[in-house]
């Protein structure tokens, strides 16, 4: 499936490149994300950055062209456009400056939730999870801070975001902060999971849980992603993915791999099982995979086709230009639903110390020690195992 296909590889030197590449875009992000902050104040309306000036304009062909060139496989298509786009929304709705609630951000849908199902699927993750205000989560791939902050104002729980792109991640910060009470549950870092990991930027064993929500596939090295998961739980921790995979025993065409490499910039996409052995090969237990595949494939047509009915409100606050290449991306996820792909939830545990003494416990011989016991006083009976 997605590992077929060398230019998908998670160690292949074409997908190290592209994510290398990602990360030389946070400085042009966030100088993006600081300008639209100060129009905003003045009563501006940010102008979105057109697609044709990326070269985004026509096929699908010039679109992976720039997102190779330009996004190290990141398409402006998926991501750089949000920040403006939220903040001309909450301006059409009187809110550019003052206090927020969760609520008036999570209305605005895929501007604040970035996954499949939205606020939905965060309800999910509480109820799985069983999260309460004593556990302290990790999300992995925290976008504007959308999830994040719903299920701290749900739960009461403490999340930590780790976030790639500096635009969003800084965004993410400063809604936040107008949600009165939140910032104190709710923070955001700026980077990589497996370099911030490898710096000890992540303490190791700190998180109770970690979730991520429609990341993973981004991210081509899924060994090292998963150790550094495995090293920020706490022992007995317990974790929540939803991600891409093959649905079950299918294979993508070439177009289909073209498309999940070159437009959704999902260089690693593989069967569920080999997903599951990946997690066992890391260290985590009692895997369990749910196929969501129907319920995306359902769902991603859905949001297709309202985004295309909703073409006069979006244009107002996204721009025509960017509208458009919005539904081909969408027409694109369309497709690649009503062909081989697919969506999992996979949930499981990091194993605590107590419980490998058992494992180990459970393997010794127990009729090593011979000799006898006391029965009743003055009388033994050899070990039954001696």
């Amino acid at each position: 499936q997605g590992r077929s296909d060398p230019a998908s590889s998670p160690a292949s030197p074409l997908a190290s490149r592209r994510f290398s590449a990602m990360l030389r875009q946070k400085a042009f992000g966030s100088a993006i994300c600081r300008e639209a902050t100060r129009r905003l104040s003045q009563g501006v309306r940010p102008r979105i950055a057109a697609p044709a000036a990326l070269g985004l304009r026509g096929s699908f062909g010039a679109l992976r062209g720039a997102a190779n060139a330009d996004r190290g496989g990141m398409t402006d298509a998926m991501y750089n456009w949000r920040v403006v786009a939220i903040m001309n929304a909450l301006k059409e709705r009187g809110k550019a400056t003052g206090d927020l609630t969760v609520e008036d951000l999570a209305s605005l849908g895929h501007l604040d939730q970035y996954h499949y199902l939205g606020v939905e699927a965060n309800d999910h993750v509480i109820d799985l999870l069983g999260l309460d205000q004593s556990v302290h989560v990790l999300d992995i791939g925290s976008g504007i801070g959308g999830p994040a902050r719903y299920i701290s104002a749900k739960s009461g729980c403490k999340m930590t975001g780790v976030e790639l792109q500096e635009d969003i991640c800084l965004a993410g910060r400063d809604l936040t902060a107008r949600v009165p009470g939140l910032s104190d549950r709710v923070s955001f870092l700026v980077g990589d999971i497996v370099s911030m990991s490898k710096a000890g930027k992540i303490p190791a064993e700190s998180f109770d849980h970690f979730m991520s929500l429609l990341v993973f596939l981004h991210i081509p090295d899924r060994t090292s992603l998963l150790k550094s998961c495995y090293d920020a739980m706490k022992p007995g921790g317990t974790f929540i993915i939803e991600d891409f995979a093959a649905k079950p025993g299918k294979a993508f065409t070439d177009q289909e791999r073209s498309w999940l490499l070159d437009v959704v910039s999902a260089p690693t996409v593989t069967t569920p099982e080999q997903y599951a052995a990946d997690l066992q090969s890391a260290g985590f237990v009692d895997i369990e995979v749910v196929d969501l595949s129907s319920v995306w494939q359902a769902w991603t047509k859905a949001r297709h086709e309202l985004y295309r009915e909703s073409k006069e409100e979006t244009v107002k606050t996204q721009g025509e230009e960017t509208f458009n290449s919005r539904v081909k991306f969408y027409q694109v996820i369309d497709s690649l639903f009503q062909g081989n792909l697919g969506g999992v939830r996979i949930t499981g545990r990091k194993p605590s110390p107590l419980e490998a003494r058992l494992l180990a416990g459970r393997k010794k011989d127990l009729g090593q020690t011979g000799g006898v016991v006391n029965v009743v006083e003055g009388k033994t009976r050899k070990r039954v195992l001696g």
